[in-house]
């Protein structure tokens, strides 16, 4: 029998590159091109100021002039040159990162356990590409923000010094007091977009669900009630972001107003300077015009500290979902042998991570072929006896057995290949209808169209202007919800399973749709064992064998008899 693709084997998640201050190679040149226009921005005021002025203005030598002018050109275009590396670099660097964070993100929920998603899925959609787009405007803007303009007050300090040390020192200190205040707002304002954040999370929930569920909300003129469940958290999260907005825009004004209070002293200092003779009128206006030039980086730093600040809580949020372990799917330990040809579950517990025991030793035995069925109380633990023949969840005690192996111990591509499965509410992808039936697989079109013959759609199909490559709508609006589920059923049968799973298959269907699928489930059930979920009575009646569950443990209503096949076979 064909199977699918070889089995990758386990993978180790990736190393995800740091969302504040990525190594990559992209993001080391942008910042050392802010460095670089930073220092050339610095340079060129005693370039061009400090011989204009003790020179050509003082010594009344304008030889000098196309000397300067060249050089302060040269230092000119540079540091342009410069500042348009950064923006581009670090511009790919945000790109490149966000790209890799995305594709791990996306990989590693997917890999989770059915059911466990810490989420929904709209809610975790809108978490995953909002914060991502928050630290993306951080690297791309704040961050060489930070670099550059940290770098400008390196030098313009170094240059201050070094002309007159007094007044420099006086400077630093009266600065002091802009760095905490800032730093006090900073921790104001991380908590306000950890807010405003979870607020957009908690949007794209609702949503997502008023949309999804848009013509039950019609059909009962349920509007205002989806709108007064919405409003509550749409205002919690506007107030969040205006008070977000108005703490973020305040540290510019800060910063400033302590700039300019140490400014006015510094020119005072400064004044009994030029008076003593310790500095030329050239230096004094380097030195002021160097200060004046303060203002930029009191700006800019501010800005660039509230990106982080705001990308670092977004950066707790991502790495809550990257750092989530990925399901465990096979238990260590020896298995109970078994001698059987079909599918054998033995000794079989399972509890969810709250405690709460779901199966208590369920026991079943079935031949290679038949139409099983199981029922139950809603609750009552049959979805999840599904997911743990899948694979899926990890039982507490017991195995599972297929043609006398353990399920724990087949490679999981070969699982996939063996056991199908065809879920509660007939889920279709958009796209092509090839690629909803492949998944990702890779087999011959025959085999499409062998598998959409067993399941009544070739004619259908055919029909179609593209045929396989028919364009699907979201959940595949456009067709019947027999023509889903037969979609559904076509792709589980693809891989010729020695075992097809479902669950509900007949829930939403029509009596009409109910009989087909009863009609083919019988055919399939000649060829290999078929094991339904089921609660209407069309499937269960036309079982070989139906299993009850109840409190855990399940009971033979009608069993299969020994050596006994589908009927007819």
């Amino acid at each position: 029998m064909s199977r699918t693709r070889p089995d990758p084997g386990p993978r180790r998640p990736p190393e995800l590159p740091s969302l504040l201050l990525p190594a990559t190679p992209s993001a080391l040149a942008g910042m050392a091109s802010a460095i670089l226009n930073a220092a050339l921005r610095v340079a060129i005021i005693p370039v061009f100021v400090t011989p204009v002025f003790d020179n050509v203005f003082g010594g009344n030598d304008l030889s000098m002039m196309p000397r300067i002018l060249a050089t302060a050109g040269a230092v000119a275009v540079g540091g342009a040159l410069a500042l348009l590396a950064q923006d581009a670099l670090l511009g790919r660097a945000a790109a490149e990162v966000a790209s890799t964070w995305r594709a791990e993100l996306y990989r590693r929920l997917l890999r989770r356990a059915p059911g466990s998603l810490p989420g929904t899925s709209g809610g975790l959609a809108s978490r995953v590409l909002t914060d991502l787009r928050e630290i993306e405007t951080y690297f791309h803007f704040g961050l060489g923000s930070l670099v550059a303009e940290t770098a400008t007050l390196v030098a313009i300090f170094a240059y201050l010094f070094y002309t007159n040390a007094t007044a420099s020192l006086m400077l630093l200190v009266l600065g002091l007091p802009t760095m905490f205040v800032l730093r006090w707002v900073g921790r104001g304002l991380e908590g306000l977009a950890e807010r405003s954040q979870a607020g957009t999370e908690s949007l794209g929930r609702h949503l997502q669900e008023g949309l999804r569920h848009h013509e039950t909300v019609r059909a009962f003129n349920a509007e205002a009630m989806m709108l007064e469940r919405f409003r509550p958290e749409n205002l919690r999260t506007s107030r969040a972001m205006a008070q977000r907005s108005l703490v973020s825009g305040a540290q510019v004004p800060i910063a400033q107003v302590l700039l300019f209070a140490a400014v006015g002293l510094l020119v005072a200092i400064l004044a009994g300077s030029v008076s003593r003779g310790g500095m030329t009128a050239g230096e004094v206006v380097s030195y002021v015009t160097l200060v004046a030039l303060l203002t930029t980086p009191a700006q800019l730093l501010p800005k660039g500290y509230a990106m982080l600040r705001q990308a670092r809580s977004a950066d707790k949020r991502l790495r809550t979902l990257a750092e989530v372990p990925e399901p465990r799917t096979r238990r260590p330990g020896p298995t109970r042998p078994v001698r059987g040809t079909g599918l054998e579950v033995v000794g079989l517990d399972f509890a969810y991570d709250n405690g709460a025991p779901v199966l208590h030793d369920v026991e079943l035995h079935l031949q290679p072929r038949g139409l099983v069925t199981i029922t139950g109380e809603s609750g009552s633990g049959k979805t999840t006896l599904l997911r743990l023949l899948l694979g899926f969840l990890v039982p507490r005690a017991g195995d599972v057995f297929l043609g006398g192996v353990a399920l724990r111990t087949f490679p999981e591509h070969e699982l996939r290949a063996r056991i199908s499965y065809v879920p509660q509410g007939h889920e279709v992808l958009s796209g092509k209808l090839s690629e909803s039936l492949l998944m990702g697989r890779s087999l011959p079109e025959e085999r499409l169209w062998r598998a959409l013959g067993a399941v009544g759609l070739e004619p259908m199909v055919r029909g179609l202007a593209h045929g396989l490559d028919h364009e699907l709508e979201e959940d595949g609006a456009g067709f019947s919800g027999g023509q889903r589920q037969r979609i559904a059923l076509a792709r589980a049968l693809l891989t010729e399973p020695d075992v097809l799973l479902l669950d509900e298959p007949t829930s939403s269907l029509d009596t009409q749709s109910e009989s087909e699928l009863v009609r083919m489930l019988r055919a399939q059930a000649e060829k290999r064992l078929v094991l339904a979920v089921a609660h209407r009575p069309a499937l269960v009646d036309a079982a070989d064998a139906v299993y009850h569950l109840a409190a855990g443990r399940l009971a033979a209503v009608r069993p299969l008899a020994s050596g006994e096949a589908a009927r007819g076979g």
